[in-house]
């Protein structure tokens, strides 16, 4: 099932992070991994972004995410929230 992409955000660095619409599916497996691994509520919202964020057509780690610069982590956030 091909995903629809919601928005695409040029990053402070030039790369581009495509942002896709995710399902309840998406959601409760994000759930699901946050619980197994006892991180809560903020793992399962940076393991939803893992799923649901490329940069550069390439899936990204949490790592990844909260290694950028915060008015792009910052951004990115804003839009998954609003679409995710």
């Amino acid at each position: 099932m091909e995903r629809k992409v919601l928005k695409e955000i040029e990053l402070s660095d030039g790369r581009k992070a495509t942002v896709y619409q995710g399902t309840g599916e998406d959601f409760l497996t994000a759930l699901e991994i946050a619980q197994s691994t006892g991180e809560g509520f903020k793992g399962a919202i940076l393991t939803l972004m893992e799923q649901l964020i490329e940069i550069d057509g390439k899936r990204v780690t949490a790592q990844q995410l909260k290694d950028l610069p915060l008015q792009d982590f910052a951004v990115l956030y804003t839009v998954f929230q609003k679409t995710g």
